[in-house]
């Protein structure tokens, strides 16, 4: 059974406190079965979470608060990034979007049990890369996706692309995310 930190739970919950509400919060909680609403109560950021509850959070998120728009996982992702690139895990946080995407392989390891990821290709501009373990569902691939775009943006990469080519949530032994960005003339 593959577990998430906590700290991946709490933060969807305070994006839409700060996106939506209070009120959109405790709507969003209360949508779920009672186990879930339980398992919520208290999140603790060390703690470990099945990855299905993360994923039905994610599911409820767009649901509830969002009103069904799937737009909503790129904005999570976004804020995901934002969040944890300027203050938890802002050690890993690269020099420019190789180096960050190569110091992600042990922050993935840190937030998700089992947690393998390997960068398998790396050149200018661009760079492929893995994630093995945990197997993925498609919705926390979509928010993966808003999150290494915004990662690599941060890093100074620019007009930036996100592929997901193979997805383990579909079927595929593992997902694969091809990144291809602009490099700032300033950079």
């Amino acid at each position: 059974m593959s577990k998430v930190k906590g700290s991946k739970i709490s933060s969807k919950l305070a994006f839409v406190r700060d996106e939506y509400g209070e009120t959109a919060l405790i709507d969003l909680i209360r949508s779920l079965e009672p186990a879930d609403q339980e398992s919520l109560r208290m999140v603790l950021d060390t703690g470990w979470y099945p990855i299905e509850l993360y994923e039905r959070v994610m599911r409820a998120i767009c649901r509830t608060a969002a009103a069904g728009d799937e737009a909503v996982y790129t904005r999570i992702g976004y804020h995901s990034a934002e969040e944890v690139l300027s203050n938890t895990y802002k050690v890993f946080r690269g020099k420019n979007p190789v180096d960050l995407l190569n110091k992600m392989i042990p922050m993935h390891s840190m937030i998700n049990d089992p947690g393998e990821m390997e960068v398998v290709s790396e050149r200018d501009g661009q760079c492929t890369i893995k994630v093995l373990k945990p197997r993925s569902m498609p919705v926390i691939c979509q928010v993966a996706r808003a999150f290494y775009h915004r990662a690599v943006e941060m890093c100074g990469g620019m007009e930036v692309q996100v592929r997901e080519t193979q997805c383990s949530g579909l079927g595929d032994s593992f997902c694969q995310f091809d990144i291809k960005w602009q490099t700032r003339p300033d950079a």
